[in-house]
């Protein structure tokens, strides 16, 4: 590796690169901190992948682009708790946290030379296009993988079961996974949870039997008030260096589509009911969802757009974007 990645100030650096999806800027990063590896691989997509190790049965998983209305330097500091922030945080930006953290977490264990097949995705932040292209054009690569975790997740202690596509992880990986990290390190309070959205390992759902999100230590993800907590990053780190991934029960079969909580594709419950309460309070205070999403940089294009396709189709399947 030619870049120097390792500590805080490789953290900062991935930090201050703002890289909205297919930009000069996500490009130029790419280049200067994928590309210079050796072994690193491209797909047609543009998609990163590297492999460590004979055979591995892990997927390591992250995407390359951040909510930005712009791209650029963008300057990040940390305050006396440790927290980082943009400096100037404005509209239409973020601290690109997700997945910033992601890919420093990753970068570090190449480094280190820990087994696994690495991901590094495109278009994430657009509705996961890097790895839905590569679950439809290159399957192949994801072949013998047992288990998919990607380090791209808000708050401290989740381990996901359940995304868009329903279960995508069994309790007993979860808990195994959990188990082993807050052994490693007795400050983390890794569990299961199954409030999952939709993200990468998403689409990996109906090939790889497990396939989880982890907490990294951001907190309101995709806004100019994105913060990241820099210490529980730093252990998290430090825990991945030492986990023993064999110590992973692998247990769900793809196969089977098990979809058992809110039902975005017609499970349990409807996304109009499930967000009952968000109608409401929209409709009560408009203005402030307005400048809400205005801040999240979510475009004024794609609302419209999903303006028209609800009066197109009604109550039909809902498909979140930004919500990693």
């Amino acid at each position: 590796m030619t870049c120097d990645v390792a500590g805080r100030t490789g953290l900062l650096e991935i930090l201050s690169w703002a890289r909205p999806h297919d930009s000069s800027v996500e490009i130029a990063f790419c280049r200067e901190f994928l590309d210079k590896i050796p072994g690193m691989m491209s797909d047609p997509f543009g998609n990163r992948m590297l492999t460590i190790g004979d055979d591995p049965r892990i997927a390591w998983s992250c995407h390359v682009d951040t909510v930005a209305r712009r791209g650029g330097y963008q300057e990040v500091t940390i305050d006396r708790d440790g927290i980082a922030h943009l400096a100037k945080g404005k509209a239409g930006m973020s601290l690109g946290a997700d997945d910033g953290v992601g890919v420093w977490i990753m970068l570090n264990m190449i480094a280190a030379q820990r087994p696994g097949l690495y991901l590094f995705h495109r278009g994430e932040e657009q509705g996961c296009l890097g790895s839905s292209w590569l679950q439809k054009h290159n399957v192949a690569v994801l072949e013998n993988i047992d288990a998919a975790i990607a380090f791209d997740r808000a708050g401290y202690s989740d381990v996901i079961t359940h995304q868009s596509f329903g279960r995508t992880c069994s309790d007993a990986f979860a808990q195994s996974l959990a188990f082993a990290l807050n052994r490693l390190d007795h400050d983390f309070r890794y569990e299961p949870d199954d409030t999952g959205v939709f993200t990468d390992t998403n689409e990996y759902a109906g090939i790889v039997p497990e396939c989880t999100n982890l907490s990294v230590g951001y907190h309101n993800q995709h806004g100019p008030r994105e913060t990241l907590d820099i210490a529980h990053c730093e252990k998290l780190l430090a825990a991945m260096l030492k986990l023993d991934a064999s110590t992973l029960v692998i247990e769900r079969d793809p196969s089977i589509h098990e979809d058992d909580r809110w039902g975005s594709f017609g499970g349990p419950r409807s996304y109009r009911s499930y967000h009952d309460e968000y109608t409401d309070a929209v409709s009560e205070y408009p203005h402030l969802a307005a400048r809400i999403l205005e801040e999240l940089g979510f475009p004024l294009d794609d609302f419209r757009m999903a303006m028209w396709e609800e009066d197109m189709h009604g109550d039909g399947p809902y498909r979140p974007l930004m919500l990693s």
